[in-house]
């Protein structure tokens, strides 16, 4: 996740200036004072609030955005990507590892997705992204919401226990299935 917040300290002042986004960062580790930093030294206390982690905190954050980030160079699976979308946020992701197989980039026309994917790790492919989520959300009230409300219902009955278990049964049958024909 580091290099991930390097991305996010990289453009998070164009962000917030140029866009005139607010957003909170609800994570613990050694970027956080650089996030301090940046509000420091640009006043940005009114549009930007950086916390520590908190899960509470963090399903609040989940409910009241409407994106989360998870710029990660690298991240085996993760769960904010799947926990968000539950709530009606959409995540804005670098195409890796277990983010590329939980998220899919956003096509409204398809009526398809529930993020929104980079594929160059650097601060331009972020920003990208960040483009891309920015384009959604000025779209009218009534597509925004039929997508949102799309992505939730297709979220909760993916990302759950049940499903999770079904799907880790599945794919032990099929290993087992091979190992008695292979």
């Amino acid at each position: 996740m580091q290099k991930g917040c390097q991305l996010l300290t990289e453009i998070l002042h164009s962000l917030v200036t140029n866009h005139h986004m607010q957003i909170a960062i609800i994570a613990s580790g050694s970027f956080q004072k650089h996030f301090h930093n940046i509000v420091k030294m640009h006043g940005l206390h009114d549009r930007v609030a950086v916390r520590d982690f908190d899960e509470k905190l963090s399903h609040l954050g989940y409910a009241a955005s409407d994106f989360i980030f998870m710029p990660s160079s690298f991240e085996p699976c993760g769960l904010p990507q799947m926990t968000a979308p539950k709530y009606g946020s959409l995540t804005v992701a670098h195409d890796t590892g277990g983010l590329h197989d939980t998220v899919e980039h956003l096509d409204t026309a398809a009526n398809t997705g529930n993020g929104f994917l980079f594929r160059h790790f650097d601060a331009s492919g972020l920003h990208w992204a960040v483009g891309q989520a920015l384009r959604f959300h000025a779209q009218p009230a009534a597509e925004r919401a039929k997508q949102i409300s799309r992505v939730m219902h297709e979220s909760a009955a993916r990302f759950n226990h049940e499903q999770t278990a079904a799907d880790y049964i599945k794919r032990y049958e099929q290993m087992l299935q091979q190992s008695v024909t292979g």
